[in-house]
Parts: structure tokens; sequence; C-alpha cells
């Protein structure tokens, strides 16, 4: 089962950000990460899969990942118009730029209230539809694409919203779940920069703490990562991984 989250947090460290600096934060547009998943499609039971509790299960989980986009799509619209209903108004008790940089402020740190309280919202209902995917255990229906593919979208979709909470922890767990479900999902070059991403935070924070075992441990997996992140993205053979390898293992 999956329950709520706590957060993993790290101080800067300009001389550990090897992998921050090397992938670049966000996603591709084009690819899977970065997708509008309302364009997600919709997935058919195949017709022998005959358990009617796995097929309860798997529309369950579909309809629960279906509301979590659709949530957080409508919050995302109404903060953007509102952002942008803001930018067309003059404010005449603002004379200096101290105040009006102080009602922009507060003004933003409202919108990203109601953002992460969206987050949270979807979040839970991912959650949801992530256990009533591990409750299916008629292979008829678990051991098929359509499976995979609606597992693959919602573990994306709560990797993103916990990446942009700054939940590293969370994400790093369910990142590692994405890229075992199969071997597309493994090689998505993304997933890998994803998480050595997190990785390196997580590095960095153990060597705050001084806890040399951890250190170690997440000082491979920040560079395993990275180079499985530049062989799916470059091609092991191309300029551009050996670059990147040369720049990842540079003392």
């Amino acid at each position: 089962m999956f329950h709520s989250p706590f957060l993993l947090r790290s101080e800067q460290a300009p001389n550990e950000k090897k992998i921050e600096i090397l992938i670049p934060d966000g996603s591709d547009g084009e690819s899977n990460w970065g997708k509008d998943s309302l364009q997600f499609e919709d997935l058919d039971i195949l017709g022998d899969a005959s358990e009617e509790n796995s097929k309860s299960l798997f529309e369950k989980a579909k309809e629960s990942f279906l509301n979590s986009i659709d949530r957080f799509k409508k919050t995302n619209d109404l903060v953007n118009a509102k952002r942008k209903e803001f930018d067309q108004r003059t404010f005449e008790a603002d004379r200096y730029e101290w105040q009006k940089k102080n009602r922009r402020e507060n003004f933003e740190r409202s919108l990203a209230r109601d953002l992460n309280k969206s987050r949270s919202d979807s979040i839970h209902l991912l959650v949801s539809s992530m256990n009533s995917l591990e409750r299916i255990q008629n292979p008829k229906v678990k051991d098929t694409e359509t499976y995979r593919d609606l597992q693959a979208n919602v573990y994306r979709e709560y990797i993103k919203h916990q990446l942009a909470l700054k939940n590293f922890l969370q994400a790093m767990d369910l990142l590692e779940r994405y890229i075992q479900i199969g071997n597309k999902y493994y090689e998505d070059s993304e997933a890998h920069g994803f998480l050595a991403n997190c990785y390196e935070r997580a590095y960095r924070l153990s060597k705050k703490n001084r806890d040399d075992q951890a250190q170690e441990k997440y000082d491979i997996l920040r560079k395993k990562h990275g180079l499985l992140y530049a062989e799916f993205k470059f091609g092991k053979n191309s300029a551009d991984y050996q670059e990147f390898s040369k720049e990842l293992f540079k003392d």
C-alpha cells in the first residue's frame, strides 16, 4: 500500500551538483513526461478478462487517475486565469515599487497554496488508483500492456507532483518502481534523469549529516542513473555520452 508523503530536503552545495548541472530540470514537452495527461487514451479491458473483481478494480483505478488529472488541470487553469487578471489590473494604492512587489509576492504565495492543495488532493487520488491496481490479481488483466500503460501513467503523474512539492524521497521510490514495469520504461531516459537528480539530493543530505555509508550508496546511485540517462538519451557510443560521463566522474 502507499501512504502519505514526508519531505526529504537538502541544503545547497554547489560543488556537489554534478547531476543537477548535467541533466536539465524539467520534462521534454514531446516525451511521455511532458505530454498533457488529459490526452491519455481510454483503456479497454480485454474481452476475455472474466474476473469481475479485477475488471472492477481496473476501472476504479482508471477513474481515480482521470479524476486526479481533471482536478489539477482545473486548478491550474484557474490559477493562470487569476494571474492574467492580476497582470491587467492597476492598484492605485500602490504608489511605490516596494508596495507593488509586496502585493505581487502575496498574490503568488496565495496561488502557490492553491496549487499545492490541488497537488495534495491529486496525490490522494493517485494513491487510491495505485492501491486498486495493486489489488488486481487476475493475470488476464494484470499481464497486459493495458494494465502496464495505466500503471505507468499513474506513476508519472504521482512523481511529477512529488517533484514539484520537493518530496524527493517519494519520487525516488516511485521512479524505481516505474523503471521496473517493463523494458520500455527502463529505457526511459527522463526517468533515469529524475532518479539521478533525486539521488544527488539524497547524497548531499547524507554528506551534510556525515552519514558516510549513505553518502557512498547515493553517490553510486546518482552516477549509475546519470549514466543510464545519457545512454538512453544520446546512445552509448555517441560523443555526447562520452562527454557526459567524463564530466560526471570528474573530481
